[in-house]
């Protein structure tokens, strides 16, 4: 009788087994796949290792969350600080987003020289620093007396960003900037778009600052694939169970059957790392949830992914993470940015026998991947996979030159294949103004004793977001947790 079974090795599911199990918790974790992290994770494909997403990755400092989990636990992360966090390219037009704000402010200037920038970002920096200093003491969600609890230790920062969730990032943009021109509203809103999952006009104001200085927290790069971040934290987990189905989970009055591939396991608690549509499909008393949960949040994005490994050399200053927007939309994605992640020269895994290990991501619609024959699938993939090598070439004509040794192309059925998102999503529940914060979900189900992590509980998205999360739900179950 385990005290937790934990459902799926994402980033939610090790990182909440990795704290329970340091608290002295008995805790089994099942992963379906070979490798931890699901779309987080590094994976192999004939020889070589592929991060599943192109990302970078913040939050490690000691007083952000994940730094603060590692530190918990005691743990040192596979991680070296990169700067500037990725290079921006629209046009003629190449942004650097570095880490110190005065130089960050000076290349945003540079490209658009035609606005006032130095209000509107010292506003952004305002309420970002502020929700940063509040995030500990927003926990545990939901929460009656959190308002009030912010606002007696946070007076100040809770009042400067109080309305800001009330208004979307474009109109206060416009009231500092005025009618800004499309460029600078793309540059702005595919942030919000990859940190957020909505466009400027669609998400708070207060979490769109969150999004925009992003780059301006440490960035890191992570030594051996994002896989080996998991993996840090798995070592604190006794029991883990790869290659694991969970077929059913069943209420017993002692607690939880769970049926699996390999036998039946009991537990106390569940915890499941899926989202809140695929929840129902293992606990027969969750499907109305989850079909409520599949009304409720319709706006989903998908992931046109693709993957290279590529031979020779590279200029010493290549950065590990570029960002190109552009003006029309990619075919067969409705996406107007593609984003690309680079492995580092002497990296262990990524770069073995001098490759290069690289994965390019920029979001779809899922409705453009789905209800298509053989040939139509195959024929989108292999246009829409020709269309992005072309951008990145014509901004990253470094690449050109180098050897291809291996590219596939992921879309979103792949992502269902393999990871089980509910249509291929990714990237949970967008954090836009019809959701956050009143309707976003929080990790309580109707089923006592079972509860969720991951991107589609607030707050959802990437690291940050999910070790919030899991900080969350334990603040909310355990009473002994104490963190921060």
């Amino acid at each position: 009788m385990f005290d937790y079974a934990v459902v799926g090795g994402g980033i939610g599911g090790v990182l909440a087994s990795s704290l329970l199990s340091h608290m002295g918790k008995d805790v089994i974790l099942f992963e379906t796949l070979d490798y931890l992290g699901g779309c987080a994770g590094t994976f192999q494909r004939k020889g070589f290792y592929y991060n599943v997403g192109a990302a970078t990755f913040v939050g490690a400092e000691e007083e952000l969350p994940v730094g603060k989990i590692a530190k918990y636990v005691g743990l040192e992360l596979p991680i070296k600080p990169i700067d500037p966090a990725m290079v921006i390219y629209l046009e003629d037009k190449t942004i650097r987003r570095w880490r110190d704000r005065e130089l960050a402010l000076e290349e945003i200037s540079k490209a658009f020289p035609e606005l006032n920038h130095k209000a509107f970002w010292k506003r952004v920096y305002e309420v970002s620093d502020a929700m940063w200093s509040m995030w500990c003491d927003s926990l545990p969600y939901p929460s009656l007396t959190l308002p009030f609890r912010n606002l007696s230790k946070h007076p100040i920062s809770f009042l400067s960003t109080l309305l800001c969730n009330f208004f979307s990032a474009k109109r206060v943009a416009k009231v500092y900037l005025g009618n800004f021109n499309s460029d600078y509203e793309l540059f702005l809103t595919h942030h919000t778009l990859i940190t957020a999952q909505g466009f400027l006009e669609e998400v708070p104001f207060s979490v769109a600052s969150l999004g925009l200085t992003y780059p301006n927290l440490t960035n890191y790069y992570v030594i051996g694939g994002m896989g080996k971040l998991l993996d840090t934290f798995a070592k604190r987990v006794k029991v883990i169970s790869m290659k694991t189905r969970v077929k059913s989970i069943r209420k017993k009055p002692w607690g939880f059957l769970i049926e699996t591939n390999k036998g039946q396991y009991e537990a106390k608690r569940v915890i499941l790392n899926t989202t809140l549509w695929k929840a129902g499909d293992l606990i027969e008393e969750l499907r109305d949830f989850s079909e409520r949960a599949k009304r409720r949040y319709s706006k989903l994005w998908g992931a046109f992914t693709i993957y290279m490994t590529v031979e020779g050399e590279l200029p010493k200053d290549f950065s590990h993470h570029h960002f190109i927007l552009l003006r029309e939309p990619i075919p067969y994605t409705g996406s107007r940015s593609l984003f690309l992640s680079i492995s580092e020269e002497d990296d262990p895994v990524l770069s073995k026998e001098k490759t290069r290990s690289i994965t390019i991501s920029t979001h779809t619609r899922l409705e453009l991947w789905e209800g298509l024959s053989k040939e139509e699938y195959e024929e989108r993939k292999e246009r829409a996979t020709e269309y992005c090598l072309e951008l990145i070439y014509k901004h990253l004509p470094e690449l050109r030159s180098l050897k291809k040794l291996q590219v596939f192309a992921g879309t979103p059925k792949t992502f269902e294949r393999y990871t089980e998102r509910y249509r291929g999503s990714v990237g949970g529940i967008p954090v836009i103004k019809e959701n956050f914060p009143f309707s976003y979900p929080s990790p309580l189900t109707p089923v006592e004793g079972v509860y969720l992590v991951g991107d589609t509980v607030f707050p959802g998205q990437g690291w940050p977001g999910v070790s919030m999360g899991v900080i969350n739900l334990l603040k909310l179950i355990e009473r002994d947790f104490q963190i921060c």
